[in-house]
């Protein structure tokens, strides 16, 4: 990808995705990781990463467990305003204005006044919204 000029590579690999932030280093370009801050894989290659706080909601579910809630059988979906997704609060090489805009957009989801798209349909119609 990178040879194809690609600048920026979310590998979306977790661990499996090593290769890619050593070609990130290779050639020079930046890469997203995933899962955990990948930063010190690569600290001048890796822009920023996509972080599963899974601690955050083994602590919710086991927390329910404990007050007697019934867990079993249930599936939960957990996000950004339960801190459970984000992004890491150092990111050596993001310009600060980039980040300190991720953050508003971030709040402006756990606000629920922006809601991300989810699906093609969703895609166009929140392109539409913005005039597109």
């Amino acid at each position: 990808m990178y040879s194809n000029g690609c600048d920026i590579i979310f590998h979306s690999a977790g661990g499996a995705g090593y290769g890619v932030i050593e070609s990130a280093k290779e050639n020079g370009r930046l890469v997203i990781g995933v899962d955990t801050d990948q930063s010190h894989l690569a600290p001048d290659n890796v822009l920023t990463s996509g972080m599963k706080n899974t601690n955050i909601a083994v602590e919710l579910v086991s927390t329910m467990a404990m007050n007697g809630e019934e867990i079993g059988g249930n599936t939960y979906s957990y996000g950004l305003k339960e801190g459970c997704v984000g992004i890491p609060e150092e990111n050596k090489i993001m310009d600060p204005t980039v980040y300190d805009q991720a953050m508003e957009l971030q709040q402006m989801i756990i606000d629920e006044e922006l809601t991300p798209p989810v699906s093609e349909e969703t895609y166009q119609a929140f392109l539409e919204g913005l005039g597109k």
